[in-house]
């Protein structure tokens, strides 16, 4: 077993097994429509023009876009809320308890670390018991200071193509899915893009990551 030594991943242990990183909003938890929801709730919307929070939300009171400050202003107080709104999607945890059966899971999620703690209470109440990172970092710095050295077959799923891309080019032998499971979602997202394959549901992916480990576990 190694040790990792960095400060964002002390105390986690990667081991010889096949390892798949998921990350969590809107992959494990829903994101979108909980996050539409809190908007509502504080007389704001959204509505996806383009691939971005930014510049889609809309004050309720002034029929104005809201700027992008504000938009991050809200983001953080949905994360400190995020027990209240976000539940996970459906088939997450059983695909991901069917694959800890031949890989170790590990969940990586994109947020200041200060959530940590609620966003592990939150998905451990959901039964996803895996270990979580949470890091503003690039995810493929992340992973290449978890697997420095004699890195496991990898598979990583993210539904933001960006993340899938910065891990590719950080350890080009990783399995980079883009998982897109709401369809107006995937609708607008970039076009995934080689090395990066597409999952449009988490039972497309468990194939996608079986038949992986399958051909090089």
């Amino acid at each position: 077993m190694k040790t990792v030594e960095h400060e964002e991943l002390s105390g986690l242990q990667i081991g010889d097994r096949p390892l798949v990183v998921v990350d969590v909003d809107e992959v494990v938890l829903q994101f979108l429509e909980p996050f539409k929801a809190f908007l509502r709730a504080h007389d704001h919307e959204l509505v996806l023009e383009t691939f971005s929070l930014n510049g889609n939300v809309t004050s309720l009171a002034t029929g104005e876009k809201i700027p992008d400050a504000d938009v991050g202003a809200f983001l953080t107080a949905f994360y400190d809320a995020q027990e209240e709104w976000q539940e996970p999607f459906d088939a997450a945890r059983e695909t991901l308890t069917g694959l800890s059966e031949i890989a170790d899971v590990l969940l990586l999620t994109a947020m200041p670390p200060r959530h940590r703690e609620a966003r592990r209470r939150l998905l451990s109440r959901f039964g996803f018991g895996f270990p979580l990172i949470a890091s503003e970092e690039p995810k493929g710095a992340v992973l290449s200071a978890l697997c420095s050295k004699d890195p496991p077959v990898l598979i990583f799923v993210d539904d933001m193509l960006y993340n899938c891309r910065s891990v590719a080019e950080s350890l080009p032998d990783a399995l980079t899915i883009n998982l897109l499971i709401n369809d107006d979602y995937r609708a607008m997202a970039p076009k995934t893009e080689a090395p990066s394959v597409v999952a449009t549901g988490w039972d497309h992916a468990d194939r996608l990551i079986r038949r992986h480990i399958a051909e090089n576990g």
